[in-house]
């Protein structure tokens, strides 16, 4: 990134996805925090030397450049709107809000105000991840074919009880709570594909939402409809914690593991057909145990509020409303 002024950022929500961007600001500023649990704010507030704020809008009061929204589903939306409204650009968790209604409602208020909105899809920008869809959206292995994901974890006792699983508060369960990072996958990779087939199960936590949730995304099919379609399974039931991502094209295939940390290291694996077919030639790559996603995801953000541009903004709410429309149908 080329040198530039830092930005002034605030972040409502200071729990473990506020911490994670709070540690990702780099060479920017943090200059004040909210949480409902003021002793959380005071703690984030004091390791980085910013205010701890008593309201959002004591939070908007210091004028912050950008304000990161990290907190239940059902406030994203009113506290997005709310930080357009005080002049300041947002970054706002996945999944926006609840439901495509409130996603409109927040591209309307960037739209009133001219304010840069990202939604935080991090995964685009795990390094396997990114150059495997570079790679195959690059058309030089031909035409896409499909892609497959699996996406899941254990969840702890007590799990049936968080606020993941009150509707109310999270708008559906696992086919939200990581389903929305396959499906804004599936969108940079694919387009808007529509869900030809969905299956939502509640197989073992004792909540009135989804534990198991299977997609299939396709504009149309049939013996010899070549277009691409899309795989999706997400489960609180893995008990080992899996991510595993795999896109096929005419001449290459592209198998993507992990995530670092609980998920195991990220590696890629890249299987290039020859003329001859059969076997394929095999590189694998594999990649630091660090997750560098939020720095990379942060610093794609950074940049295209200081350049002004937005048109080529990785996960934003074009993405986020198209992976509300796939849920909103599957849960219909």
């Amino acid at each position: 990134m080329n040198q530039r002024a830092p930005l002034r950022v605030g972040i409502i929500g200071c729990g473990l996805i506020g911490r994670k961007r709070a540690a990702a600001l780099g060479g920017d500023t943090l200059v004040g925090c909210f949480d409902i649990q003021q002793d959380v704010s005071e703690k984030l507030a004091g390791d980085y030397d910013a205010v701890s704020c008593a309201s959002p809008e004591r939070l908007f009061d210091l004028s912050p450049d950008v304000v990161i929204v990290a907190v239940t589903h059902d406030r994203l939306a009113d506290l997005s709107c709310a930080a357009l409204a005080s002049d300041a650009h947002v970054l706002v968790e996945k999944p926006a809000g609840i439901g495509t209604a409130q996603i409109d409602r927040i591209a309307a208020s960037a739209e009133r105000t001219g304010k840069l909105v990202k939604v935080g899809f991090n995964h685009r920008f795990h390094s396997g991840i990114q150059r495997a869809i570079d790679e195959a959206r690059s058309g030089s292995f031909g035409d896409l074919l499909y892609m497959r994901a699996r996406y899941g974890h254990g969840a702890r006792l007590g799990y049936e009880r968080e606020w993941r699983t009150d509707p109310v508060r999270s708008g559906g369960g696992e086919i939200v709570d990581q389903g929305m990072h396959l499906l804004d996958l599936s969108y940079w990779l694919l387009g808007p594909l529509r869900v030809r087939s969905s299956l939502l199960k509640t197989q073992f936590w004792q909540a009135p939402v989804d534990d198991n949730a299977v997609l299939v995304l396709a504009d149309s099919g049939g013996i010899g409809d070549r277009t691409p379609w899309a795989l999706i399974h997400v489960s609180w039931t893995e008990w080992k914690n899996q991510f595993s991502l795999e896109i096929a094209a005419e001449r290459a295939k592209w198998a993507v593991e992990g995530l670092v940390g609980s998920y195991g290291p990220q590696s890629l694996t890249i299987y290039r057909m020859r003329p001859e077919l059969g076997p394929p030639d095999v590189e694998r790559v594999s990649y630091p145990d660090r997750d560098e996603s939020w720095e990379r995801e942060w610093n794609h953000f950074a940049e295209a509020i200081v350049t002004r541009d937005g048109r080529q903004l990785l996960g934003d709410l074009d993405s986020a409303r198209y992976a509300w429309s796939c849920v909103e149908e599957a849960q219909r």
